[in-house]
């Protein structure tokens, strides 16, 4: 293994990438770099000027020609808004599910807008526009899944097991799954709220 100026360290394993003292991932470090780049539609030349490296340095990178130090890789990702840590831990397996308007149902009921959507992924959006009068609680809810909101009108008082908090317009909030909690007005006008969460279905 030698070690050449830029601190990029070649092995005589091609394609492999180590990085010291980080674990190892599915993704090898010359794939994650090649999608992160490709991603932010930088060319390779592109990249090696905003990190202040060779271009030699990043094609042999992503060819598994060498492997980067730490030092070398975080000077890399400088270009990014993206850490080390992050770098090693994204996982292009589980991509972003987009749901168009053929897969969207919206309902409505005496508390306000129901939308859910469905697609191929088994993927579950249950997002819901609700009002609740003045005096009115949605009671408590143990969510099976995490679950986050905003504040769209009026005042909503937020019961944790940790403690209450008032919601004013434009504030949100997140629930984990299986933490149980209570959403009231305690506004004198009606207040209207947006709460949102995934269901993932096993196949």
């Amino acid at each position: 293994m030698s070690n050449d100026a830029s601190g990029i360290n070649s092995l005589s394993t091609a394609g492999k990438f180590v990085v010291s003292d980080t674990s190892t991932s599915s993704l090898d470090t010359a794939e994650r770099l090649k999608l992160i780049r490709e991603a932010f539609g930088f060319s390779q030349r592109e990249l090696a000027k905003r990190a202040g490296v060779t271009n030699s340095s990043i094609s042999m990178i992503e060819q598994g020609q060498v492997s980067p130090s730490v030092q070398s890789l975080t000077r890399i990702l400088s270009a990014f808004p993206i850490g080390l840590a992050d770098f090693f831990s994204f996982d292009p397996s589980n991509p972003a599910h987009i749901y168009r308007s053929g897969n969207l149902q919206l309902t409505a009921d005496e508390t306000g807008l129901k939308i859910q959507a469905f697609g191929s992924s088994k993927a579950q959006i249950d997002a819901r526009i609700e009002s609740l009068p003045t005096g009115q609680s949605l009671g408590f809810d143990l969510p099976a899944t995490d679950i986050c909101g905003l504040v769209l009108e009026g005042e909503v008082q937020l019961v944790l097991l940790s403690g209450t908090e008032l919601l004013q317009v434009g504030d949100g909030f997140y629930i984990p799954a299986r933490q149980p909690y209570q959403l009231s007005n305690v506004s004198i006008t009606e207040c209207r709220l947006f709460r949102c969460s995934l269901f993932v279905h096993k196949v």
